[in-house]
C-alpha cells in the first residue's frame, strides 16, 4: 500500500518497519510498489491484488508476502480494510537466512497458525509497553519460520507428495500411517522419516494442522456451533477440539471466533 494513504501509526523494531493501514470501501490503490521486502496481514476486510504475475482476493487473516520492488495494485471491498505491513530492512533481511526466503516472490499464505501470529503481531503492535518491541520482533520472526518451514516440501519424492494429497483427501476421517504407507508403496518407517524430513512434523502432527485450519476457516464463517465444527474436522469432542486448537494457535476456538469478528 502506498505510504501516503491510509496509514495510521508505524514503529520501528530492531530491523523491521511496522506500519498499520486502514483504507475505506472500495478504495482503489494504483500501482505501486514498497522500497523492502515485506509481508502483509489482514486483521479485517479484504482487499483484490494485482501484481505482474497473479490476481487473487486478500481475505481476513491471511498473510500477503513480497519481494522489495514488486508493483501491485489493490482494490478494497464494500467493508473497506485494516491492515499490518511490516517491511524487512536489508541490514535486516541479511541477516534472517531461509526466512527471508519467503519475501523473494509474491505470494499469499494462510493457517490457522499464521493467523493467530498475526493477530499476536497486530496485539503487540497496539501495546506500548517496555516488552512490546521484543515481543514484536519474536512474533514476526515466529511468522517468517513458519512460512518457511510450509515452503520447504520443494523436491520432495513423488510418493511423499501423494501421502500429503492421501491426507488432505482423508483429513475428517481416521487414518493409521501404516494406511498411508500401504496406499503410496512405501515402508511405515521410510514414509515417518522422510515426511518429518521435508515437513520437519510428523504426520500425526501435520494431521492436526490441517483439521485446525479447516476448523478455523468454518469458526470464522460462524455458520455452525464449535461442537458441530470440532465433529466435521474429525475431533472426538469439543474438549479435546479446543486443547488442540489451543497448542496449535494460542486461542481456545471461542476466542479465535471472537477475534474475526
Amino acid at each position: 500500500m502506498p505510504t501516503d494513504t491510509g496509514l495510521s501509526s508505524r514503529r520501528v523494531v530492531s530491523g523491521f518497519v511496522i506500519s498499520e493501514f486502514t483504507q475505506p470501501p472500495h478504495r482503489r490503490l494504483p500501482w505501486h510498489e514498497h522500497q523492502h521486502a515485506s509481508f502483509c496481514y489482514v486483521v479485517s476486510g479484504h482487499y483484490a491484488e494485482r501484481t505482474r504475475r497473479r490476481e487473487e482476493e486478500c481475505a481476513p487473516r491471511a498473510m500477503v508476502f513480497k519481494p522489495a520492488g514488486e508493483r501491485h495494485a489493490d482494490v478494497f471491498g464494500e467493508a473497506g480494510g485494516r491492515c499490518l505491513l511490516v517491511e524487512i530492512l536489508p541490514e535486516r533481511l541479511n541477516t534472517l537466512g531461509s526466512g527471508g526466503a519467503v519475501t523473494r516472490s509474491p505470494r499469499q499464505a494462510r493457517s490457522a497458525r499464521l493467523a493467530a501470529l498475526g493477530h499476536g503481531l497486530y496485539r503487540e503492535f497496539r501495546e506500548r509497553d517496555d516488552a512490546s518491541a521484543l515481543a514484536l520482533e519474536g512474533g514476526i520472526l515466529e511468522v517468517l519460520a513458519e512460512t518457511s518451514r510450509a515452503r520447504e516440501g520443494t523436491g520432495q519424492p513423488a510418493w511423499l507428495k501423494r501421502a500429503r494429497d492421501l491426507i488432505h483427501d482423508r483429513a475428517d476421517q481416521p487414518i493409521t500411517l501404516s494406511e498411508v504407507a500401504r496406499e503410496v508403496g512405501v515402508h511405515p518407517a521410510h514414509l515417518a522419516r522422510t515426511f518429518q524430513r521435508f515437513y520437519h512434523r510428523s504426520l500425526g502432527a501435520y494431521l492436526r494442522g490441517l483439521r485446525i485450519d479447516r476448523a478455523s476457516r468454518a469458526l470464522a464463517e460462524r455458520t455452525a456451533s464449535i461442537a458441530e465444527v470440532a465433529l466435521r474436522a474429525g475431533f472426538y469432542d469439543q474438549s479435546h477440539f479446543t486443547r488442540v486448537f489451543r497448542h496449535h494457535t494460542g486461542m481456545t476456538p471461542a476466542q479465535f471466533r471472537a477475534s474475526s469478528s
